[in-house]
């Protein structure tokens, strides 16, 4: 079969679609007038209505529709409107068990016998029982018995059960009895770091207990003793909707309460029940008030301040008002502590060895107090914060809260940022005047230049706030202490451009940090406060201005060193090219050491950012004119980061780019053109992708064909061509993205050797030859890319045959094959040699195909190929309407693809005048 003559230009423009300036916008609501001269003006006055834009009324509206979903979101998710939702409580309790604990054993006193059930020398637990209710004053055993934690938890969880079941089996008293048991385990306070996690677990069974009794009452005011329902009671109900049995039912409840002798389990079994009240009166807040004075009685400062914190739990039941009982426990809270501070308790002298963690585990019921104080939103803050003296008159506190630290941490925590800005000054000075050991007041400092940045403060106040805390924090001599505090401040200070307070801040961290080699949570701090810089400012040339930076950056190591060289390397690609050399040099070394941590074996999130944010700088990196320097810096990168496989990629590309700037803006580019294409021929072959080291292979090649080095384009499509060996292009081994991207750069290759000249040594066909050989040699390659390729070999077998090829190499010192082989004989038979060795394969690789639609599919394809590539003839008729024959076979007589190519086939054969039957 002999090939078609083509004419390429003109084939190119019978199948070019007719094209007209558009004068019309594809958005604007209306037409354009037709003259130019009206046109260019309603360019100006239309407002095209873009349906991707959004009026920012309409964004304002939903914004406000947002916060209102939000809102009735919040409403539903709090167990009561306005208080602190349950899901709150629990993960509150989750904290406390999870913050605080101790060691497996756990040596108690207080137990009443009550946990060592299984031990042989104490009676069973029933004669135990029958006992105490013969003996209500039994006293408690004082020598000291060792428990597993483990095995704590599940006695409290039996007498949880054993409660229960009483309680089912109407056994009343027997049920409060053992309630009274768990909530004396409260006494024992000797492990006090235990006992943040038995008060959850006692507390988990007074609630059981509180909702037995609440569902009792209820059901005694809406149910009749034989079950009828008499009246169904509202969610709001009042003490006079309860009838009178219930009632007394009610009022016997808190009157066996009352006679419990012990005032610490008296108190939690009250508060279990609290709630009850409701069905005897409307006015709570004399009972809270009467609980929080009977806790007075509690010596005890950790079973006071648990005791404390129950009680504004059980109280957010009857929704109170008035909030002053929470204040009274505040200041009996604020007493105890005192006592502690000044060494005056003379109770339980363990107490003394570690004041500090006592305190610490006092903590998180003061932090709940203060939050159920709040949690109307700060309205009340006022109030609150008049009886610290703060805003306000301090003469004229009602409950007279003692001012000390943790207090007025917790304090701080829960006012709102607005109150905090306004009163900065009178807070701090409140600092300065209150120091003990209840807390360290860096921590509080820390906490009011948090709430600062949250709500900035008018600029005098601001230099007012900062100038005390300076005075403070100057006579630090620990570096933690110091970060700590410059921190917090230190988005004020950038905010405002105090750069006198910013030097200070930044002198005091370099004179500590002389002394002692920075340690973990100094390493946050100065991770933190270098962030804050780097991110701040423009560029990062003013950063470096800061004297100073440089040198703390130098103390940073490990993670935290690694974390603050990805923040500037962001910076720095985020601020375009980077031109200064010294810039690029630092980043340069920057980039080393994050190469320097990279794990090899570890390709997680973190190995991708830091590859990705070293290949990016490379990338920006701008040596202008200077190309010779600039391709040394890309020598200089392959040997540093040879690590990241994804910059060699990188290398290749700016290296090319390189080369072809040299070839467009210089005369004398032969030498720097061939340096940049060695480069890549030594780059290349160390990517370990074979489809990715393909395709630089070919980039490579037409960027040398574009400066005229035929010899190595040669080289580099060769190796391009060795590439498709080393692929195993099987079927079902490859995803079809990678399947589709052999083929891609297959067919790319067959394109660019019609501009290649062919060899003379080898013959003139070796690249396609070699093609064909690739597919012999992989016998397993899927039937889909050989028909793919070989199509491809007949096409640019049928492109060489042109007296005209359809597009040179750009430079002139690259001949076509069209001009080097013009009319010599053994050219065309050797192209005629290798169509005709494609087309045998080609029917064989057809017929390898098990599946019948792409079996269909391929003979589509292979029949198009060859009617556009050879002369019409009785040979290529028979040869078209047999793969037109397996095409019928596979595939829906409706197909398109089918129906096309039989229309095609058809107007073909009467075009060439071809009979076919």
């Amino acid at each position: 079969m002999e090939f078609r003559a083509r004419d390429y230009e003109g084939e190119e423009i019978a199948a070019a679609l007719p094209r007209a300036p558009a004068l019309d916008h594809p958005l604007a609501p209306r037409p354009f007038p037709s003259s130019q001269s009206q046109v260019a003006a309603a360019c100006e006055k239309v407002d095209f209505d873009d349906p991707l834009r959004v009026q920012t009324t309409d964004i304002a509206e939903c914004a406000q529709d947002g916060k209102h979903v939000d809102d009735d979101l919040r409403r539903i998710l709090s167990s009561e409107a306005g208080h602190l939702s349950t899901k709150e409580w629990a993960l509150f309790k989750s904290s406390l068990m999870q913050k605080f604990s101790c060691s497996n054993m756990i040596s108690v006193s207080f137990t009443s016998d009550i946990l060592a059930r299984n031990s042989k020398e104490y009676k069973t637990l029933a004669d135990m029982h029958m006992e105490e209710l013969d003996d209500p004053e039994m006293v408690v055993r004082e020598e000291k018995k060792v428990i597993t934690r483990q095995e704590y938890v599940s006695q409290l969880q039996e007498l949880k059960g054993e409660i229960s079941q009483a309680w089912r089996a109407d056994d009343r008293i027997k049920a409060l009895k053992l309630s009274i048991k768990v909530a004396r385990l409260l006494l024992d306070t000797s492990v006090f770091q235990f006992y943040p996690t038995l008060f959850v677990l006692v507390i988990d069974i007074m609630d059981m207990l509180g909702d037995l009794v609440w569902e009792r009452i209820k059901r005694k005011a809406e149910y009749a003793d034989d079950g009828t329902l008499i009246y169904s009671l509202p969610e709001k109900f009042q003490s006079a909707d309860i009838c009178s049995e219930a009632k007394e039912t009610c009022y016997n409840w808190f009157c066996k309460v009352g006679s419990i002798r012990e005032l610490l389990p008296r108190i939690y079994l009250e508060l279990a029940i609290l709630r009850c009240w409701r069905f005897l009166e409307d006015n709570f807040l004399l009972n809270l008030q009467r609980l929080a004075m009977m806790m007075r009685g509690l010596a005890d400062p950790l079973a006071s301040a648990y005791c404390h914190l129950y009680m504004a739990h059980c109280a957010r039941t009857l929704h109170p008002i008035d909030v002053g009982y929470l204040i009274m426990s505040l200041s009996n809270i604020g007493i105890l502590l005192q006592r502690i501070i000044v060494d005056k308790e003379t109770f339980n002298s363990h107490y003394y060895k570690n004041k500090k963690m006592l305190i610490s585990l006092m903590e998180p019921a003061i932090e709940w107090i203060m939050k159920c104080i709040f949690m109307d939103g700060y309205q009340k803050s006022g109030n609150i914060i008049s009886e610290f003296g703060i805003g306000g008159n301090l003469s004229q506190s009602t409950w007279n809260i003692p001012c000390i630290s943790v207090i007025l941490h917790c304090l701080l925590k829960q006012l709102p940022a607005e109150v905090v800005s306004n009163n900065a000054l009178e807070i701090a000075e409140l600092f300065e005047k209150n120091i003990d050991i209840s807390l360290d007041q860096h921590f509080n400092y820390r906490l009011l230049g948090n709430k600062l940045c949250e709500s900035l403060p008018p600029v005098t106040s601001a230099v007012a706030v900062l100038d005390k805390v300076m005075q403070v924090i100057s006579q630090y001599n620990h570096l933690n202490e110091y970060l700590i505090v410059a921190d917090a401040y230190l988005d004020i200070i950038l905010q405002y451009s105090m750069d006198y307070h910013l030097s200070v801040f930044l002198d005091g961290i370099l004179k500590r940090a002389e002394i002692k080699r920075a340690d973990e949570h100094e390493l946050e701090s100065l991770q933190s406060i270098l962030v804050k810089l780097v991110n701040h400012f423009d560029g990062l040339e003013d950063a470096f201005a800061l004297s100073q930076f440089l040198e703390i950056l130098d103390l940073l190591y490990g993670s935290t060193c690694d974390i603050t060289n990805m923040h500037i390397l962001l910076k720095a690609t985020r601020t375009g090219h980077v031109r200064d050399p010294r810039a690029i040099q630092f980043l340069f070394e920057i980039s080393q050491a994050l190469h320097g941590s990279i794990d090899i074996s570890n390709t997680n999130d973190d190995y991708q950012q830091r590859a990705f944010l070293v290949s990016r700088f490379i990338h920006l990196v701008d040596f202008g004119a200077e190309m010779e320097r600039h391709l040394t810096f890309l020598i200089e990168c392959r040997a540093a980061f040879h690590h990241i496989n994804e910059l060699k990629d990188t290398l290749v590309h700016l290296s090319n780019n390189l080369a072809v700037k040299a070839i467009k803006d210089t005369d004398k580019h032969l030498s720097f053109l061939k340096s940049c294409v060695a480069f890549n021929e030594v780059t290349i072959p160390s990517i370990s992708n074979g489809i990715r080291r393909m395709s630089l292979y070919l980039e490579t090649a037409e960027v040398a064909l574009f400066g005229g080095l035929d010899s190595h384009a040669e080289g580099l499509v060769n190796s391009a061509i060795n590439c498709l060996q080393c692929l195993n292009v099987t079927a079902g081994v490859h995803k079809s993205i990678d399947v589709d991207q052999v083929m891609s750069l297959t067919c790319k290759t067959c394109s660019l050797l019609v501009m290649i000249p062919g060899i003379h040594e080898e013959g003139i066909a070796f690249f396609v030859r070699s093609l064909i050989s690739v597919l012999n040699y992989q016998s397993l390659t899927s039937s889909r890319i050989k028909v793919k390729i070989l199509c491809a070999v007949i096409l640019l077998s049928a492109s060489l045959s042109q007296n005209r090829l359809p597009y040179h190499a750009i430079s002139a010192e690259v001949v076509g094959n069209d001009q080097l082989f013009y009319g010599e004989p053994s050219y065309h038979q050797e192209l005629s040699s290798i169509s005709s060795l494609a087309l045998q394969n080609l029917d064989d690789a057809i017929g390898q195909e098990s599946h019948l639609v792409t079996r269909g599919s391929l003979a589509l394809e292979a029949c198009n190929c060859l009617l556009v590539s050879f002369n019409g003839n009785r040979e290529l008729f028979l040869k078209c309407s047999g793969l037109i024959e397996i095409a019928k076979s596979c595939l829906h007589p409706k197909d398109k693809y089918l129906q096309s190519t039989v229309n095609f086939f058809d107007k073909f054969s009467k075009k060439e005048g071809v009979a076919f039957s």
